[in-house]
């Protein structure tokens, strides 16, 4: 063996006789621990050079009062402050990266790498926004990360001696100790969304092991083929330890198991819950629900830089669509972004010198956020606006099974249909609507602007839209076996998803909004594009293979397709199309309203009913002067006509019997205050407020009816669809909203 000793020190490295500050350039890179002798241990075993590089020159301490001098962030804010005080931002300090980085034992530090246009790309804005994409810094440790953009963060990072201080957790990966009291600084923070800032014990909220796997189970047959956000192998493989011993649970595993929970039995029906588990759903979901939001709380997620922690904020989210409110859910998810982009998941793994397995999960992580984010934000009339540029790219078309931790070479992607068939197909949508919401001038209007937009012409609409659906069809449905549950999900909301953009493309509120009025030929082609899109939305209602997925079927129940079909059914009374809407509408709404049972009756709910009502009061008024036989009477027409009349009775009640009749029928229409979009379309069924029964001949029902010819006024009509996703649900604290 040589002796390293003997051999001559390199004439720019530090002299043999002065110990090295910082790790020499070999191990840096490696990452690995340097003894900082010459040449260290590392390098002579692998007899390669050893080389050191002189250090950054020390920063001249600052005295600084003793009450600041505790902690490092509170030395930083003096420096942001002093710095603002001399006209000077602290985001735009061109600081420069450390060459050496930080050599702190077993922290993984890297340096993003510049990213370069592609091939051909001219020198636009575009280029300079890539060229700054490459000056973040990441910081990571187990499972934890940390993503510094501010060029003043990355510049003071330098200069830490351990940039795990950093991290918003201590070294165990465990929140730091919570105090609760009135000192300063002890605030904390998640009691702000989900309940005081005490710690809980949630080992006896727990389900029993038996049913923490069998939730488990449901959990990746329903919700999992969705999201697939979770890498099922190794995560069973935590849960199935931690429900062993439930009073030991790390917290962000035990945030995540407690969003499983609610997750799993949202996607249930009220009977497979009860005997499945001899509980009730909802009492089962009030408890789990109430556990989720205070192991979120215990985990600090509004200061998390564990992933586990988001995949349990994101999963929650998912799992309370139906019962927040959408302006919660909006804010709910800008957190979960915020958090996202905290931990760097808005930079592409590959480009931070991440793991293969890590940064395959934070794409799928990142993806399935923003798609939740700009849904969520559609359902409450915002718009998604990502601040920070994004370069992560979509997750690969790969199997769990193709993923290992311990992997050092990037998966072969599959030509075919894989577990992430559906999630892809969905990316593709998201990619498409990002691309042309960027191309076009409108991008105030995010993702939905132009195809809503009445200043792009019709035609150029319609031409995309094909082009999306031949990628669909090329890239994801002639893969899909029709015989597989979550192929035949993907087909239909796939094929569902060219007439839905047409039908925004399309729209009446746009012929409107221009003082005009769409053709008969134009009302044809909207009425085919809802019966189109009602088919597809059937089939997953009907069809025993996709129950599994209803939990996210319905939250994307077809209120513009409904309404539209029913005003057109008020003037298509006869024919083969009218049976087959009317067959379609049966099916689409009975779900729906079969619900209201134990949920208070919304004006979108009663709008629509009464809307049902005319519109089937039409058809038998006409099959009267023809004097031709009805369709037989679907049953969600007698449904609508309870709900209507229920409301009026309940209406007439307060309603003085002393007002004059005119002004009693204005009264007692099953319209809320304010919403008048249909004044004239409740058929006038009281006689001196007396309602008809519900099983009464409709012939008589029809002669009461006068013909309505009005157009839908959908600026109401948006109003009314606002409200009700306002007042739908709960509360963010759980409370009936």
């Amino acid at each position: 063996m040589t002796d390293t000793s003997s051999q001559s020190p390199n004439p720019t490295n530090p002299t043999p006789s002065i110990p090295n500050t910082q790790a020499c350039v070999r191990c840096r890179k490696r990452k690995v621990r340097c003894d900082r002798k010459h040449p260290c241990n590392n390098c002579a075993s692998h007899k390669a050079e050893c080389e050191y590089q002189d250090p950054l020159p020390r920063r001249r301490k600052r005295n600084l009062p003793e009450s600041e001098d505790g902690t490092i962030l509170s030395r930083l804010r003096l420096y942001e402050d002093a710095l603002r005080k001399a006209g000077i931002e602290p985001s735009s300090i061109d600081g420069r990266e450390s060459a050496h980085g930080i050599a702190s034992a077993g922290i993984a530090t890297t340096s993003a790498k510049t990213i370069e246009p592609k091939v051909g790309q001219t020198s636009t804005p575009e280029k300079s926004e890539s060229s700054r994409l490459g000056q973040g810094r990441l910081i990571a440790k187990g499972g934890r990360s940390i993503y510094l953009d501010n060029n003043f963060w990355r510049t003071v990072s330098n200069e830490l001696q351990d940039d795990e201080c950093i991290l918003p957790e201590n070294s165990a990966g465990v929140p730091e100790q919570r105090h609760v009291g009135s000192e300063a600084g002890t605030l904390d923070e998640g009691a702000l969304l989900f309940g005081s800032a005490s710690k809980y014990s949630l080992a006896s909220a727990h389900p029993n092991p038996v049913h923490v796997f069998k939730l488990w189970q449901v959990f990746l047959e329903n919700v999992n083929p969705l999201t697939k956000i979770i890498h099922a192998p190794t995560m069973q493989q935590r849960i199935l330890s931690a429900s062993g011993d439930l009073s030991s649970v790390p917290e962000d595993l035990e945030a995540l198991m407690f969003a499983i929970y609610c997750a799993a039995l949202t996607s249930l029906s009220d009977n497979e819950v009860l005997q499945t588990f001899a509980e009730t759903r909802s009492k089962l979901l009030a408890v789990y629900r109430d556990g989720a939001q205070k192991a979120l709380v215990n985990a600090r997620f509004l200061r998390t830089s564990s992933m586990v922690v988001l995949q349990a904020l994101v999963i929650f989210i998912l799992s309370s669509r139906t019962v927040y409110d959408p302006h919660t859910l909006w804010s709910l998810s800008g957190i979960g972004m915020r958090i996202a982009q905290r931990i760097g998941l808005h930079r592409d793994g590959s480009n931070l010198g991440l793991s293969i397995f890590e940064t395959e999960m934070r794409r799928r992580l990142w993806w399935q956020l923003m798609v939740a984010d700009a849904v969520i934000g559609h359902k409450s009339g915002s718009v998604s606006l990502l601040g920070p540029a994004v370069d992560t790219r979509t997750p690969s078309n790969v199997n769990d099974s193709d993923l290992d931790p311990d992997m050092k070479e990037n998966p072969v992607e599959s030509t075919r249909a894989t577990e992430m068939v559906f999630c892809l197909m969905r990316y593709e949508l998201g990619k498409w609507l990002d691309h042309h919401s960027k191309s076009k001038s409108e991008t105030h209007c995010g993702p939905w602007g132009p195809i809503s937009s009445t200043s792009i012409p019709i035609q150029e609409k319609d031409q995309i839209i094909q082009e999306l659906e031949a990628t669909l069809e090329n890239k994801f449905i002639r893969f899909c076996d029709p015989s597989i549950p979550l192929h035949l999900m993907t087909i239909m909301v796939a094929r569902s998803i060219g007439p839905t953009l047409r039908l925004s493309a399309h729209h009446p509120r746009l012929y409107y909004e221009r003082g005009e009025r769409p053709t008969q030929s134009e009302k044809n082609l909207l009425f085919d594009i809802c019966i189109s899109v009602a088919e597809y939305n059937n089939m997953l209602l009907t069809t025993s293979k996709t129950r599994r997925y209803l939990w996210h079927i319905d939250y994307h129940f077809p209120w513009d397709i409904v309404l539209y079909m029913l005003s057109e059914l008020r003037h298509r009374t006869m024919g083969d199309q009218a049976a087959n809407a009317w067959h379609l509408i049966d099916i689409t709404c009975a779900r729906q309203y079969q619900e209201l049972a134990t949920k208070a009756k919304s004006p979108l709910h009663l709008a629509i009913a009464t809307l049902g009502v005319k519109a089937w009061a039409a058809h038998v008024a006409e099959c009267e002067r023809h004097r031709l036989p009805t369709l037989p009477q679907p049953n969600i027409i007698s449904i609508f006509w309870r709900l209507t009349q229920q409301s009026r009775s309940e209406t007439a009640q307060m309603t003085p019997l002393s007002m004059p009749l005119e002004a009693r029928t204005r009264a007692t229409a099953p319209m809320s205050a304010g919403v008048n979009s249909y004044p004239q379309q409740a058929c006038d069924t009281f006689s001196e407020g007396i309602p008809i029964d519900p099983n009464a001949d409709f012939s008589a029902l029809a002669e009461m009816c006068s013909p309505d010819e009005s157009p839908i006024d959908w600026d109401q009509w948006d109003e009314l669809l606002q409200q009700y996703q306002e007042s739908s649900g709960v509360n963010m604290f759980g409370a009936p909203g």
